[in-house]
């Protein structure tokens, strides 16, 4: 279910619109519903289960390589994670580059930043659907990197 992102600076002059009486307010609800803003990475999480439904938390603790006791916090918005322990999180997830940062973001963690070696080899693993931490790790292994989950 993907939603269309109507730039801000559009959204501000139909705002403006509205304001000036040329549009309903009701209508630009209408417009823009499925265009969705999360305040806490809890709401994230949540839509991202009912948009994958089949992800659940048993696939994430198997492909996250985190214990349980770690990722149903993470999913009930009890626990604030780490950035390496978060994006643990997003790989057993299945997200890809954008939902990782988003989540990064939502969390208050840093992004994956590219000119961190360890990032970049995240990043080219996500961005080739390894669905797991374990492949994550060989990767970076076989390419002279340490890894951040390790030490997380």
């Amino acid at each position: 279910m993907k939603s269309k992102k109507t730039p801000t600076t559009i959204l501000f002059q139909e705002l403006e619109d509205i304001s000036q009486g040329h549009k309903s307010y009701q209508t630009f609800l209408n417009e823009h519903k499925g265009e969705k803003t999360f305040i806490s990475l809890k709401d994230f999480i949540d839509n991202y289960f009912f948009e994958h439904p089949d992800i659940t938390p048993s696939i994430i603790i198997r492909d996250s390589n985190l214990s349980k006791n770690y990722v149903y916090p993470i999913c009930s918005g009890k626990k604030n994670p780490s950035k390496y322990k978060l994006a643990a999180f997003c790989i057993g997830a299945h997200m890809n580059l954008k939902e990782t940062q988003k989540a990064l973001s939502l969390a208050g963690c840093s992004e994956l930043y590219p000119k961190i070696p360890a990032d970049a080899g995240i990043i080219v693993c996500i961005n080739r659907k390894c669905k797991n931490v374990t492949e994550v790790n060989l990767f970076l292994s076989e390419n002279g990197v340490e890894s951040p989950f390790t030490n997380d």
